[in-house]
């Protein structure tokens, strides 16, 4: 009987969610599609609930290691708080949301990712309201100028008490360094005993879920497949389990008869190769005599753009030849053809959509890896290529190249050099393509997103991390500055707010218009964390303070809050953000002092700003429809003038005086009486303001007359 087409149906989703998850893991996008790319970033940038897609595609892939069900009865109690103290990489974030989709699964609970916050200790008030839920919060790597404060652990008394009360749980993600430093006084019991993931257990339960044809038991069986897994991580065990998975379903070819007339036998060997990444096939390949360099560079470039046109590999394997000052010309029959180069580099050709596949598993990684290690002084140049391999727009030799192929290949090129990047420790790929793809707004959106999502990777992250650190001090490059604010901006600066306030805090030094720009995207993304505000606010009141050398980025900072519009602070109040009084006496309210000096800095600017006229209209509006805020506004403005500097306070005074009057025109034919008095009061205080400024500066002038007269 045929099985039900429904459950064929659901059958094949889960083999494609699994799919898309190996892929997520091993940020390797090299076989999807535009659309599933987009789908899958999306999904790694997700930054609320965890879709239930998400949550059941995990636990058909998670291998239960020894200990697991006591941890999951005692994380299901209220009020439980599991801390997971292990490297990145080693199973801990996978762990972790297996226990959180077993919890939503089993008595439908919420469960995501909670963010820590921008200060060093874990504010309790940050533990959302929610009844019967389950968060997941990584304690942030300790690094300069932020480290989680030593009491965390003592602090997990008060958080159980508080989930208690809620019907809640939570589990802490930590190093096990990080974990020795902060676990004093922590509550018994809180670091459950797991094993370490069985690495033979994780690569059956993923054969079995991604590819139930595949005889995963065969595989595992075998003693060298079985020698490659011993005593690996989660995250390389994945690794071979793509090579078994890409092996597995390759064609027999007369190569792979060699190994012997099994065909398993040769399926396995090639595992085993690709694990020493193919150095003795390469060798041989690039030995033989005659081989030119158009032919080596045909293969560098098909394994780079893998799954790309074939069309296209030609023409930017022409174009890495010009580069490498070895120009060939593909008009008529003097270069070798397309048939003959995929030939020669044993590729095989998808006539359906001109593609090129190499049937190998990793070979298109060994072939980048040995052209690194053999050829190092071309490396600088065949970086400048890859980073522009993307922004070409139309080609002579190519039909079309659409902007979705574009992205594509943008997304190959960029998921290749974060992977190259974090495996070497060595940022050149990355740094060559930001700079490259800034001229394009759909790259630099490519890039940033790529970005983003490998800083939030569990394995990647840490490297991502230091990369945007390095990038925000950059003064060579104004592009690594941008995309480090850019990245800050989204959901990096929300997961990792006192990580993000760090990085802004150098950026903020640099001149760049496109930087100062990006600074206030991110000012407003933190800000929209209550926790982070007084961080945040206390760092822009630095800036903006007179003889700052981040006096622009000051300016932009607190105009970007200043003009924060009606219930962009996270309310739904028709009042300015930074005038928003907080509900409760641990909220944060900037002091009117600070808000002076923000306001100082801000008129002092020659600029014509729309965002300071829209601020202090906002500001002006505010007092006229709120009267009890008309005294704080019109404190914090007087206060703005209040300079040491004569000429400086004239200054501010007549731009002041300009803006309120272009708030509220007199004479005019609809003038508001009510903003005229307004105004005219405001103007009368400042004037007073002006008046008492000259006797101090006048001191015996302004007593010259006897009293009375």
């Amino acid at each position: 009987m045929d099985e039900d087409p429904a459950v064929r149906e659901a059958q094949r989703a889960l083999r494609a969610a699994v799919a898309e998850l190996r892929q997520e893991a091993l940020f390797n996008f090299g076989e999807m599609t535009a659309v599933k790319l987009n789908a899958v970033l999306g999904q790694l940038l997700e930054h609320s609930e965890l879709p239930r897609r998400y949550l059941e595609t995990v636990r058909a892939v998670f291998a239960e290691p020894d200990g697991y069900p006591t941890a999951y009865k005692a994380f299901e109690e209220p009020g439980a708080v599991l801390v997971l103290p292990r490297e990145p990489g080693a199973g801990r974030t996978f762990t972790a949301h297996a226990l959180l989709a077993d919890l939503h699964l089993r008595t439908g609970a919420r469960v995501g990712p909670l963010s820590f916050g921008g200060t060093e200790r874990f504010p309790l008030h940050r533990l959302p309201r929610e009844e019967n839920a389950g968060y997941l919060l990584e304690l942030p790597t300790d690094e300069e100028n932020f480290a989680v404060g030593a009491d965390f652990g003592a602090m997990l008394h008060n958080i159980q008490r508080a989930l208690r009360n809620r019907s809640s749980r939570l589990i802490v993600l930590t190093t096990p360094e990080q974990w020795r430093r902060v676990r004093g006084q922590a509550p018994a019991g809180v670091v459950p005993n797991l094993a370490a993931p069985d690495p033979m257990k994780v690569a059956a339960t993923w054969l079995k879920a991604e590819a139930p044809g595949t005889d995963a038991q065969r595989w595992l069986e075998d003693e060298r497949i079985a020698g490659l897994l011993h005593g690996q991580k989660p995250s390389d065990v994945l690794q071979v389990v793509a090579l078994i998975l890409k092996a597995d379903q390759s064609k027999p070819t007369a190569e792979k008869a060699d190994a012997g007339s099994d065909p398993f036998n040769a399926k396995v060997l090639s595992v085993v190769k690709a694990r020493t990444a193919w150095r003795e096939e390469l060798l041989t390949w690039h030995k033989k005599p005659g081989r030119t360099s158009f032919e080596r560079n045909f293969l560098l470039v098909a394994a780079l753009l893998r799954n790309a046109s074939v069309a296209h590999v030609y023409a930017q394997t022409a174009e890495l030849c010009s580069l490498f000052k070895n120009p060939v010309s593909l008009a008529g029959q003097e270069a070798p053809g397309v048939v003959e180069l995929v030939d020669e580099i044993k590729a095989e050709l998808d006539h359906t959509d001109d593609t090129l596949d190499f049937g190998k598993p990793g070979w298109d990684d060994a072939v980048l890896s040995y052209f690194w290690i053999d050829r190092p002084m071309a490396r600088k140049t065949f970086l400048s290529w890859m980073a522009e391999a993307p922004t070409t727009k139309t080609s002579e030799f190519l039909e079309s190249f659409t902007h979705d192929d574009q992205l594509l290949l943008a997304n190959r090129v960029g998921a290749f050099a974060v992977r190259w990047a974090t495996r070497h420790k060595k940022p050149d790929p990355l740094e060559q393509i930001i700079t490259a793809w800034r001229r394009d707004t759909g790259l630099w959106n490519a890039a940033t997103d790529l970005i983003s999502a490998a800083a939030l990777h569990p394995t990647m992250g840490r490297f991502i991390h230091e990369l945007l650190l390095r990038w925000s001090k950059s003064n060579d490059d104004p592009a690594l500055r941008k995309l480090a604010v850019d990245v800050c901006a989204g959901e990096f600066g929300r997961r990792y707010t006192g990580k993000a306030l760090v990085r802004l805090g150098y950026a903020a030094g640099s001149a760049d218009p496109e930087v100062q720009k990006s600074l206030r995207a991110a000012v407003r993304t933190i800000w929209s964390d209550p926790t982070a505000r007084e961080s945040l606010f206390t760092s822009i009141t630095q800036w903006c303070r007179p003889g700052s050398d981040r006096l622009v980025s000051g300016r932009r900072a607190f105009a970007a809050l200043a003009a924060l519009p009606p219930g962009g602070g996270g309310t739904a109040s028709d009042l300015p953000a930074l005038l928003v009084p907080g509900v409760e006496d641990s909220e944060f309210h900037a002091k009117p002092k600070d808000l002076s000096i923000g306001w100082s800095a801000l008129l002092a600017s020659g600029e014509d700003d729309e965002e300071l006229v829209y601020a202090l209209n906002l500001w002006m509006d505010t007092a006229h429809q709120h009267s009890h805020f008309q005294p704080l506004v019109f404190s914090v403005l007087r206060g703005a003038l209040d300079v040491a500097d004569p000429a400086l306070a004239r200054q501010l005074r007549h731009r002041l005086n300009d803006l309120l009057y272009a708030w509220q025109p007199s004479p005019a034919a609809d003038a508001d009486p009510g903003r005229v008095r307004l105004r005219h009061e405001l103007a009368d205080l400042l004037n007073l303001d002006r008046s008492r400024a000259v006797a101090l500066y006048h001191p015996r002038a302004a007593g010259r007359f006897p009293e009375g007269v």
